[in-house]
């Protein structure tokens, strides 16, 4: 059964729909590769063991279901003549209005899935670790019967809502999460990047930078069969902050500006795939026997970046995996050495014009180290 409150405008509608009719997403951005596409009791496991549901439980237990969240739903199997067809268009059309009302319709939920997962696992009362409802939880239970949903006729429809939600809003999901969204705008949906950047609202270029080392994965894995790919998909922020570094760049032979990226061919010169499979390996290992090297964020800006510039540092940290002593030889520690230094006196010199309102003997105490510091530094480089 289906209870609809009518949209107004662009509003979509909204309806208080029976859970039985409502179905977790297969082809969520966020779930893991190998549940993809998987019957619902599978995505709804991996939901539950991967996006730790059991707070949501124990929310929904309390309080049942907060109708001011509505889940955001298309309809399962859409007729095909309301399909291509925009809302505005069904806004006040009484046979699809019908349609989405009627007790027989299935829904799709493509935002709010750990949502519906959770509400499906507590009336059903299978899942170990989840609070149990009792008859003082009947009100649960009926509460949980039906929940609110946001309709859209068409998936196509919904994603300028995701893209702004989870990419670049307050709900972002993980970077290969989001990569594997933008994926399915490019290669399903056929959007060009410039409406991809639209429809997400993305002024800085992250859908292509995350799109862009989607596809090198993926050229790995064509390539070299041999690499688990599984820790770059894990650590996907690491690529994506080595692949924003001039250096790195050059290495493996992707364009200065991200608005020069081909995607429609391998984005990775075939002279340089080779430098693309030793990046991974420092990065992320193979997954069996190569252990990789990077072992934090900084490592890469502190110390691959530099490595990279010098054929020689190359070369020894290819033999050896020795990161630090492959620095050393980039002649890389004299440029870190003076960018701490240039960072720590513009960080005083924009505390001088504070200094007049914050005259404790805390800050007193900090500036006599600082002044200390600053004479043994200045002793140690004028030292002939």
């Amino acid at each position: 059964m289906s209870i609809i409150r009518g949209g107004v405008g662009h509003r979509r509608p909204q309806l208080d729909v029976g859970i039985e009719n409502l179905h977790p997403d297969p082809e969520n951005p966020r779930l893991p590769s190998e549940f993809q596409g998987k019957s619902e009791s599978e995505v709804i496991e991996a939901l539950y063991k991967f996006f730790h549901l059991q707070e949501l439980a124990i929310s929904m237990f309390e309080n049942g279901y907060f109708d001011a969240e509505p889940l955001v739903a298309i309809p399962q199997s859409l007729p095909s003549e309301f399909k291509g067809k925009e809302y505005q268009e069904l806004n006040t059309n009484e046979s699809y209005r019908a349609f989405i009302s009627d007790p027989s319709t299935h829904f799709i939920v493509v935002e709010g899935n750990r949502r519906l997962s959770t509400a499906k696992l507590l009336l059903s009362g299978v899942k170990k670790g989840l609070p149990s409802l009792g008859e003082e939880q009947t009100w649960v239970r009926e509460d949980l019967a039906y929940l609110p949903i946001i309709v859209y006729p068409e998936r196509k429809q919904v994603l300028a809502y995701i893209g702004a939600r989870h990419i670049i809003g307050t709900k972002k999901w993980d970077a290969y999460a989001k990569a594997r969204y933008i994926a399915s705008l490019k290669e399903d949906h056929k959007l060009s990047m410039d409406d991809i950047q639209r429809t997400v609202g993305d002024t800085g270029n992250s859908a292509r930078k995350i799109y862009t080392c989607y596809k090198l994965i993926e050229e790995v894995e064509d390539e070299y069969e041999s690499i688990d790919s599984s820790e770059a998909k894990e650590n996907f922020s690491f690529l994506v902050l080595a692949t924003g570094q001039g250096s790195i760049k050059d290495y493996i032979g992707l364009p200065k500006k991200w608005k020069d990226i081909d995607f429609d061919i391998n984005i990775v010169p075939t002279d340089k795939i080779d430098n693309l499979k030793q990046l991974f390996l420092w990065l992320f290992g193979d997954g069996k026997e190569v252990r990789k090297i990077i072992k934090e964020s900084r490592d890469i800006t502190n110390y691959l970046t530099d490595i990279l510039r010098n054929d020689s540092a190359v070369e020894h940290l290819k033999q050896t995996g020795d990161i630090l002593g492959s620095f050393e030889r980039s002649g890389g520690e004299d440029r870190l050495v003076e960018k701490y230094v240039k960072r720590a006196n513009t960080n005083i010199e924009q505390a001088l014009g504070m200094l007049h309102r914050h005259k404790t003997d805390e800050i007193k105490s900090e500036l006599r180290k600082l002044e200390e510091t600053t004479k043994t530094a200045i002793t140690i480089v004028e030292d002939a």
